[in-house]
């Protein structure tokens, strides 16, 4: 039978503070008491109480989570969630409470839910009939990282009747929640109409699942060391650029998994399995073509992330690195001291016969973006040319070539970055002026 010396305690020891997710129904009071038995210092536990307001006992289970953490002397915090409907699902309800969680928790906090082994099997179920992948199949972790704080499971490898026999044990009362009967819930429905049904023609069922879980967890662990041996073997100057020519040399299965990996590692970039097919697709097709072109192009909205293609190479990109440089209102600048702006710095020094000649310091320079239709004349040239056709001759990548700075004196273009000083602008031979570096934040 289930008891809290069976916890794994020692995992709770190194963080601040340890918050309960308690709801008052059995689980979360299985949990809570264990806790309350097994943890030395209370004074790291809270009582982490969410008030979903759609039933209308809601108020008064608050009050009773409240007045039984009073009186184990344990700190309770509450949140009611405004909810626009109280017909949401369980995914957007689930997204709400951890929003809650997050409004008490700070970095070094752990939170522990009271998901318990009939839980982690119905969600097992609950995906293979939705259809599910491999990772689908790993169920609910025991520890994840969900935005500041980690959450704990420490009950997910006990079942419910252990969790009953040890409320019995202790002679616990429980908030049962009215809407646990509802049978048009598809969690509910898999667990009052489903299993009980299934347990019957096989007894064996939770092993069989568990044995899957574990099936799967294993081969992710090698996906997982295969993705890292390509991604190491593919990737280029930083981790977020990859080598196209040496990606489409492994077959479609490797690719697909690579980038999963790569995405996961490094964005919050979700690609279903027809997205990701299709970029897959168009990575092999234009294996060997060197123009620019898009893959995923993520609402900016979202501040996400894009994934590109340019000369070869692969790019995830997140929404800072393909912002332009403003090109409405000129900063001015004295050309003396390095100028910072939102797409990266500007460095400056006197050198002699080269960059801007310091006699255009006193006309007044101003810095500002692209706009569209600029032309410069850089030294040497024998004509002037549009900024775009400019540009386009560089091996610099398309969304770089918008976070550029243009330096005007007065209002003629003078330089392009560090690319060019326009002839006019530039310093005799042996003449001072000033030279510039342009260091992009991405």
């Amino acid at each position: 039978m289930f008891s809290s010396q069976q916890l794994s305690l020692d995992k709770l020891k190194n963080f601040k503070r340890i918050g309960i997710a308690y709801s008052g129904g059995l689980d979360s009071k299985v949990l809570l008491t264990a806790l309350i038995e097994g943890i030395e210092d209370k004074s790291k536990l809270y009582v982490l109480h969410i008030n979903h307001g759609i039933s209308p006992n809601s108020d008064l289970w608050e009050k009773a989570c409240k007045d039984y953490s009073d009186s184990l002397g344990v700190k309770f915090y509450s949140k009611k969630i405004e909810s626009k409907t109280t017909n949401q699902s369980e995914g957007s309800l689930r997204k709400l409470r951890y929003k809650a969680f997050q409004s008490w928790s700070k970095e070094g906090d752990v939170i522990c839910t009271a998901h318990h082994l009939d839980d982690q099997l119905e969600t097992i179920f609950f995906r293979i009939m939705r259809g599910t992948g491999l990772y689908g199949l790993l169920g609910i972790p025991i520890r994840r990282t969900e935005f500041n704080f980690v959450l704990l499971r420490p009950l997910l490898t006990f079942s419910k009747k252990e969790l009953l026999d040890y409320a019995s044990t202790k002679n616990l009362s429980w908030i049962e929640d009215e809407s646990n009967l509802d049978t048009k819930i598809s969690r509910n429905y898999i667990r009052k109409i489903v299993f009980p049904v299934l347990y019957k023609f096989w007894p064996d069922l939770s092993k069989s699942f568990l044995y899957l879980s574990k099936q799967a967890r294993d081969a992710k662990i090698i996906l997982d060391e295969v993705a890292e041996s390509d991604f190491h073997d593919s990737k280029l100057e930083s981790d977020y650029c990859l080598d196209i020519g040496l990606i489409t040399k492994l077959s479609d299965q490797r690719i697909t998994n690579l980038l999963f990996f790569w995405l996961s590692n490094n964005s919050s970039l979700t690609l279903s399995s027809n997205q990701m097919e299709s970029v897959v697709r168009l990575i092999i097709e234009k294996k060997d073509n060197k123009d620019y072109y898009t893959l995923i192009n993520s609402p900016k909205e979202k501040n996400n992330v894009d994934l590109r293609a340019f000369k070869g190479v692969l790019y995830l990109l997140s929404g800072n690195c393909i912002r332009p440089l403003s090109g409405s209102n000129g900063i001015a600048w004295d050309l003396k001291s390095n100028l910072k702006l939102s797409t990266g710095e500007v460095h400056c020094k006197e050198t002699l016969g080269s960059g801007i000649s310091l006699e255009y310091l006193k006309e007044g320079i101003t810095v500002k973006g692209r706009v569209g239709g600029e032309r410069c004349k850089p030294k040497g040239r024998g004509k002037s040319q549009k900024l775009k056709k400019l540009l386009q001759e560089t091996d610099l990548a398309p969304w770089l070539r918008d976070r550029i700075p243009l330096i005007y004196v007065g209002e003629e273009l003078a330089a392009v970055g560090d690319l060019w000083v326009c002839e006019k602008f530039h310093a005799q031979p042996n003449e001072k002026g000033m030279s510039l570096n342009w260091q992009d934040s991405s």
